[in-house]
């Protein structure tokens, strides 16, 4: 079962944070450029629930509060940090624990404050900043210390040294985990006495007596006739209460310590462990044989023995594999008959892709985190993580200039499974750059993707300077993209074929004609572009039916209003068709030339047609020939001319930058 989660986290005047309300999953990927607050987002939390922070830690300074505020601590001004969590209700020790923090039941869910306020004097002046925990809605119901045992906070620092961490045994993960095994006092007693004795023969070498004489005479000379300043050598710790102390992790066929491994193998090593003891022990792996007779002798549910094998020491270990439905019954056996008196870690990790492959940056979060059982908050610059992070787990912090930060998530983004999949797939396939960027262009096909960014950089208006990423969806199911980034507040515009056609009404159905060019006297005539924005932004609830006019222009107008910009045919005939002289027609039969497999002939053909203005035919040619769209839009974006930009790609272009320089996004 997972452990519990944070559900929501409202947080008012701390830091970059104003006011924001933000709705939470199991597991979050928080991202968001440097500087913007992913880590005061964090920290927010720890003075709720981090155990190692002091009291003192938690109170504030007048550098803690919004930057906004002018002298907030002189006029009265307080700090406000909410947090709900939910995923509780399977654990009876935390319900009896925190049920006074209970807000709800349809979800169960928990809600803790973290206040920091003036104390005013008799006379209502400020005299001092107090800050107080409570639980519920309640004042007097004080979340306390011993509150934390039973929900708390980890965080490993972006800036951590794990080899050391895992030498400290306070520290180490390893030590968490050996607190959770009944290991017997003598059994420690007697490997202690038997190593001893061993390494009391190392210490009669003749080279070591002598070394200890000399260390006794050299250190006789300096501190004179102090009593019992004997000294002597010993090998190794051989305390039983520390003797598991000692145990340290070796890597690799021939057993090399972690300091001779890579930095990044040793960070995944690390989060791994830590992720190890902050598994639900509810259901322990392993059960010595007098404990296990003591419980099924307390309750002899088939279920129990079902789960366990007997291993050739006699004690008991879980078997490997063991159905949903089984774990669930066996979990509320163990929770009834040996209730784990422990309390749940939500894990935070700063920036996990520290010194590792991009490949060892996907495996950690989908092999590592996503399969965790343990809450995670995960901050990242990583396009290789967010690219494997599920859709629904992204949390997107901006901060225009000299605004408060700002946070959106996609926890509650309203799409069908299959569009789920989908934009999915796509991230993937993409590593996640659509989350970067201060500004986007969503485009159907590859030859935008190639084209776009050219387009831009002779428009003087260079898309990397803008932090602006075009993404090509591949198709024109524009929905599920644009909820995507309405949802992380991130600045879009879409750019599509207009697809003109006409309608042949002779025969017993109306039939549209496409790859036509538009002429004068037909009746009836249409653009499929339009058609497919106009319902885009009628799914997306942006505008209505009866919103869109009937007039192309006036569609034209309000569809750029909502930042989707509509070609005439399109992409390659809509650059054909701009083009004001035949010389800039020629750089694209120079450049078909230079591609083509065909001979003198179907070069001269193609030469011919573009003059001659039959720009579908140019265009089949194009498609065919061993060419193809993406293929010629490659090589032309290295000849292309301001002059072959259409209107509507211009204005496009204008659009998000205007967007993304308004916005101020640092």
């Amino acid at each position: 079962m997972n452990n519990p989660y944070i559900s929501r986290v409202r947080i008012k005047n701390f830091r970059n944070f104003k006011d924001v309300d933000i709705e939470l999953n199991h597991k979050q990927v928080i991202i968001g450029e440097n500087n913007v607050g992913k880590t005061n987002f964090l920290r927010a939390i720890q003075l709720i629930l981090d155990p190692n922070l002091s009291d003192t830690d938690r109170y504030l300074q007048e550098t803690d509060f919004f930057d906004g505020l002018e002298s907030p601590m002189d006029r009265g001004e307080g700090i406000e940090i909410i947090i709900e969590i939910r995923g509780y209700h399977h654990n009876r020790i935390l319900l009896a624990q925190l049920s006074d923090a209970s807000i709800s039941d349809t979800p169960p869910t928990l809600r803790i404050t973290y206040k920091y306020l003036p104390v005013t004097d008799d006379e209502g002046n400020i005299s001092k900043y107090e800050y107080l925990i409570y639980k519920g809605y309640d004042e007097n119901r004080v979340f306390t210390h011993s509150d934390r045992q039973f929900i708390n906070i980890r965080v490993i620092n972006a800036l951590r040294d794990v080899e050391s961490e895992l030498r400290n045994s306070k520290k180490s993960p390893i030590g968490a985990l050996l607190k959770h095994y009944e290991i017997a006092k003598e059994d420690l007693e007697h490997i202690a006495k038997n190593l001893k004795e061993k390494s009391d023969e190392v210490l009669a070498l003749d080279e070591i007596v002598d070394l200890e004489k000399h260390i006794n005479k050299s250190f006789a000379k300096l501190i004179g006739l102090q009593p019992d300043s004997d000294l002597s050598l010993e090998t190794l710790d051989f305390e039983p209460t520390r003797l598991l102390n000692t145990l340290k992790i070796m890597m690799g066929e021939k057993g090399r310590p972690i300091s001779e491994s890579s930095l990044g193998l040793n960070n995944i090593l690390y989060i791994s462990l830590v992720l190890l003891a902050l598994e639900d022990k509810t259901i322990p792996t392993f059960i010595t044989k007098s404990k296990f007779e003591a419980i099924q002798a307390k309750d002899n549910n088939p279920i129990f023995v079902q789960c366990y094998i007997e291993n050739d020491h006699n004690n008991y270990i879980i078997k490997d594999q063991i159905s949903d439905e089984e774990n669930d019954f066996l979990y509320q056996y163990m929770d009834r008959n040996i209730p784990v008196n422990a309390g749940f870690t939500i894990l935070a990790i700063e920036e996990p892709e520290s010194h590792l492959h991009p490949t060892l940056q996907r495996l950690i979060y989908k092999d590592v985190i996503t399969t965790s059982k343990t809450s995670v908050l995960l901050t990242t610059h990583s396009t290789h993580i967010t690219s494997v992070a599920p859709l629904k787990s992204i949390v997107h912090l901006f901060r225009p200039q000299n605004e408060a930060t700002s946070v959106k998530s996609t926890t509650n983004i309203n799409l069908e499974p299959h569009e789920i999949m989908d934009v999915e797939r796509y991230i993937d396939a993409n590593r996640g750059e659509i989350y970067f960027g201060k500004g986007v262009i969503v485009v159907e096909g590859i030859a935008e993707e190639y084209l776009i960014p050219v387009f831009a950089d002779k428009l003087k208006l260079s898309l990397d300077r803008y932090g602006i990423v075009v993404c090509n969806i591949n198709s024109t199911n524009f929905s599920p993209y644009l909820s995507l980034l309405s949802k992380l507040g991130i600045p879009y515009v879409v750019i599509t074929d207009g697809d003109y056609y006409q309608i042949n009404n002779t025969g017993l159905e109306p039939k549209r004609k496409y790859h036509v060019m538009e002429s004068d006297g037909v009746l009836e005539w249409g653009y499929l572009g339009f058609e497919i924005i106009g319902k885009t932004l009628v799914e997306l609830e942006h505008i209505s039916d009866s919103d869109i006019p009937t007039d192309y222009d006036e569609q034209e107008k309000l569809f750029e209003r909502h930042g989707c910009y509509i070609g005439h045919y399109t992409l390659e005939v809509d650059i054909m068709d701009v083009c004001p002289s035949a010389e800039l027609k020629d750089i694209i039969s120079q450049v078909f030339s230079e591609l083509t497999d065909g001979g003198t002939q179907q070069k001269a053909n193609f030469k011919s047609e573009i003059l001659g203005g039959q720009y579908w035919k140019c265009l089949n040619k194009i498609e065919g020939n061993g060419i193809g769209k993406g293929r010629f839009a490659q090589r032309f974006s290295s000849v292309c001319k301001v002059e072959h930009i259409p209107e509507y790609i211009k204005h496009a272009v204008q659009d998000i930058v205007k967007k993304v320089n308004d916005a101020g996004a640092i």
